[in-house]
């Protein structure tokens, strides 16, 4: 009987066809990756950068111009972070939060039972914050204070008082300049406000510039007169230099403070 014989027969058929993807071995295609989801950080920083901020200020949505660049990058976030985390820090206070993006990331990296508290002028900024914690698995840790941040810092001595209010391991100062002495020396001086190892961290970039919208508006741009906060800066410099109680630290545009142990 004859035997027929194809173009591929026999023990090894892809030999008929020398150029077979057959003859590879094939690579291991791995198992497929689950769909990543975006991360809220990151959807804050982008929402940041798309909101008009001029237009919310000329139309007395936020009671002072924003810029989408007062939000923390994501190199002084991760910053932030390490030295929370080298600091074992557990509850974290924000001076000057803006729209939350360093609240964010330090919630990340604070154990469970953390709490970062950030005091915020603007309920309009707050409120923007809100919407990206509530999306991320830490935002529960993040809760706000909305007002002048002097007020806020007297209510919050007046609970520490009361032992309604454990102290915190970590502060960032990153408000308005003009206050910022004021602010650094009412945590240092409540006591109880801050634990015995704690770190203040104090924004050290110059203010940026805004236009003088509160002027223009009403025909006198001639009365504006630009304030980069640079004096406040220094004077909080010295003033932390010549304390013996402080040993201070200066990087990343941010002068970072620990109290010196007391022999």
């Amino acid at each position: 009987m004859a035997v027929r014989v194809g173009l591929a027969s026999g023990a090894s058929p892809a030999a008929t066809f020398p150029n077979s993807h057959l003859l590879e071995p094939r690579a291991s295609l791995g198992a497929w990756a689950p769909p990543q989801q975006p991360r809220a950080l990151d959807e804050l920083r982008r929402a940041v950068r798309e909101e008009d901020w001029a237009r919310n200020y000329a139309e007395s949505v936020t009671k002072i111009q924003m810029q989408a660049e007062w939000s923390a990058s994501p190199e002084r976030c991760a910053m932030l972070q390490a030295m929370a985390s080298a600091s074992r820090a557990e509850r974290v206070l924000e001076i000057g939060s803006f729209c939350g993006a360093a609240a964010l990331a330090l919630a990340e990296v604070l154990p469970t039972g953390g709490e970062v508290l950030a005091l915020e002028l603007d309920e309009y900024a707050a409120s923007f914050a809100k919407r990206f914690q509530a999306r991320s698995p830490s935002g529960h840790k993040v809760k706000h204070m909305v007002g002048p941040a002097v007020a806020s810092l007297r209510e919050l001595a007046e609970a520490v008082a009361a032992g309604r209010c454990r102290p915190f391991d970590f502060v960032v100062v990153d408000a308005d300049k003009e206050c910022m002495e004021q602010y650094f020396d009412q945590l240092w001086s409540t006591p109880g406000m801050l634990s015995e190892d704690a770190v203040v961290c104090v924004d050290l970039t110059p203010f940026k510039g805004q236009p003088p919208l509160r002027y223009v508006k009403y025909g006198f741009p001639y009365q504006y007169q630009a304030e980069s906060g640079q004096k406040a800066i220094d004077a909080l410099r010295a003033s932390v230099a010549a304390s013996p109680r402080f040993a201070a630290y200066e990087f990343g545009q941010m002068l970072v403070v620990k109290g010196k142990p007391a022999w």
